[in-house]
């Protein structure tokens, strides 16, 4: 007797499983293909049932080398309980070596369809730890993380979040959390919560923060007439140029305005990884403004029909004893359109963790992440 396995479960075809009055070479022609069949079936299908995922290590902006022991871990943990077969380690290791990808915090097209190719995943996870300051008095952690299809690169799910131990402090001074581990494990939790569960669909993004009035708003803001509110553009945002005296502000800026943009939901967007990839090849960079030139080679390169950049001003973490301890972020962005070159959308916004203070400390904004999300939210509104 032949047995062919034909999938993963206990079924078999069999050539004594058909009627005797079936010829013979029907028979071995039906458990031939049957076979075949499976080996056919693409890494990258199989993949798309069992949720794989490439889990790449953070990217560290937060100065702190302890960081990154402490948070990869628990994101590993946290992904494999809602299901996830989670690829990580030396794998992921081995794998950026040989590609010579330094930046894992943000990823371009072919980058994530060479980790399609080597390890059969539909999906990898990127993300930055923002900050994490150690303190036995109020510890802080902010990160930002993405879920990208490595197919095309687009962004399938985002958060940005982030905490002081302070933030859960209940009445009579109770529940303040002293430790940065600690914290790390509830920023965790906090961060993941909308991610959905392996098998199920992501979510269509759902724009967040939405106001009648904008007490806090953008100091000024443009928006060109030509701008069709209705159309779906493909766009992503290159890494804001940094004026601020906190370094890798210009990164973080980046990571959590895709967030925010992400949320928008009137747009396709791109990992910055893709953007950042093809001024690469082309040899130009963002920083000082781009020509109309580089933009139509850039949008030829990608097929991304408009571009965001940005520049941060001011970047007060709240951290030095000698300055205020309220975060406080200025900056501006503009909306390139990548055919024409022209200013699409433009808005400047500056915030402190004290303009949204109600009564007594109620309302405060204590942790830097949340703070650039609300001041990069209500810039968003006037687009």
């Amino acid at each position: 007797m032949i047995r062919m396995r034909t999938e993963f479960s206990n079924a078999y075809v069999t050539l004594s499983s058909f009627p005797r009055t079936t010829p013979w070479s029907l028979r071995v022609f039906t458990s031939v293909i049957a076979a075949l069949s499976f080996f056919a079936v693409p890494a990258s299908a199989l993949s798309r049932d069992l949720r794989s995922l490439a889990l790449l290590p953070f990217e560290n902006v937060s100065g702190s080398i302890d960081s990154i022991p402490i948070i990869m871990p628990l994101i590993e943990r946290t992904l494999r309980e809602k299901g996830y077969q989670v690829i990580s380690g030396e794998r992921i290791e081995s794998f950026l070596s040989r590609h010579r990808i330094r930046n894992t915090g943000m990823l371009s097209r072919a980058q994530l369809n060479n980790l399609r190719r080597d390890f059969g995943v539909d999906l990898a996870l990127v993300g930055s730890v923002d900050l994490f300051y150690e303190s036995a008095d109020n510890p802080q952690w902010g990160l930002s993380s993405r879920i990208l299809s490595t197919e095309k690169a687009d962004v399938l799910w985002a958060e940005s979040t982030g905490r002081t131990g302070g933030d859960y402090t209940g009445m009579l001074g109770l529940g303040t959390i002293t430790s940065g581990r600690d914290l790390a494990q509830a920023v965790v939790k906090l961060l993941f919560q909308t991610l959905p569960q392996s098998g199920r669909s992501f979510p269509a993004p759902q724009a967040r923060n939405i106001r009648r009035f904008h007490f806090f708003g953008p100091a000024a803001n443009y928006l060109s007439p030509t701008r069709d509110p209705a159309s779906r553009l493909r766009v992503a945002g290159t890494v804001f140029e940094n004026a601020a005296e906190r370094r890798g502000a210009g990164r973080i800026l980046t990571d959590v305005f895709t967030t925010a943009l992400f949320h928008h939901s009137r747009f396709d967007v791109s990992d910055p990884g893709e953007g950042n990839e093809a001024l690469i090849a082309l040899g130009r960079t963002p920083y000082g403004g781009m020509d109309v030139s580089t933009l139509n080679d850039f949008r030829k390169r990608t097929g991304i029909d408009a571009i965001f950049r940005g520049t941060v001003y001011r970047y007060n973490e709240g951290l030095k004893r000698e300055a205020t301890t309220s975060p406080e972020i200025a900056l501006d962005i503009t909306m390139l359109n990548a055919e024409t070159g022209k200013i699409l959308w433009f808005a400047v916004g500056e915030r402190t963790g004290d303009d949204s203070q109600i009564a007594l400390d109620f309302g405060i904004i204590r942790s830097m992440v949340p703070l650039i999300q609300k001041a990069v939210e209500d810039m968003l509104q006037t687009l």
